[in-house]
């Protein structure tokens, strides 16, 4: 595994990257268990393309890759931050390195969260995907159990925020995939080029 640290608009953000192979992910996938979540407590489920009941399961996502590169940015929410601000931002900074990625080595990135490059997505009007080349799924759409992979690949335990308790760090994780090699050392070189 490969640990970066970097700066952005005053505070310090921690990237995690390691190469699986996605025979060893399958294990982490509890698409039912997930899909009940997103129904009895996501406002977006089936409301949009990349949600439940409408993602792929990870194995038929990941089906054409032999490998993903797992990536975890994870960041302090300061003092006055709202949990959500923090979430966004992690969110975008990761985004736009997968996205760089994705073009630089001809791979396909997951997202971190629900698709949001339309304001209002074309399943609420009865129509297809209006970008459906630019659309991707997150790993928890397709059914991932990130809590239990961020514990035991990135030795990270995922805290939550709600209204009785206010977690202090704020993690998003997303991927690439891939066939061939790719090491992490590539993602490091990327990464560090990179301007957040």
């Amino acid at each position: 595994m490969k640990k970066i640290k970097f700066e952005k608009n005053g505070k310090v953000f921690t990237l995690k990257a390691i190469v699986c192979e996605n025979k060893d992910l399958i294990k982490f996938m509890n698409r039912d268990y997930f899909l009940k979540l997103c129904k009895n407590g996501c406002s977006n489920y089936n409301k949009n393309w990349s949600c439940p009941p409408n993602s792929p399961k990870f194995d038929e996502f990941s089906a054409d890759y032999t490998n993903s590169l797992l990536v975890e940015v994870t960041s302090e929410v300061r003092d006055k931050e709202d949990y959500m601000e923090a979430y966004i931002e992690n969110r975008s900074t990761l985004e736009a390195l997968l996205s760089k990625m994705q073009i630089d080595f001809e791979c396909l990135k997951t997202s971190c969260g629900t698709c949001n490059i339309c304001k209002r997505c074309a399943l609420l009007d009865n129509k297809n995907c209006y970008h459906p080349e630019e659309m991707r799924y997150s790993m928890e759409a397709m059914g991932m159990d990130l809590a239990k992979l961020s514990e035991e690949i990135f030795d990270h335990k995922l805290t939550w925020n709600s209204e009785n308790k206010k977690s202090n760090i704020c993690t998003s994780i997303g991927s690439i995939l891939f066939n061939g090699t790719f090491l992490e050392d590539d993602f490091c070189d990327l990464a560090r080029n990179y301007r957040f």
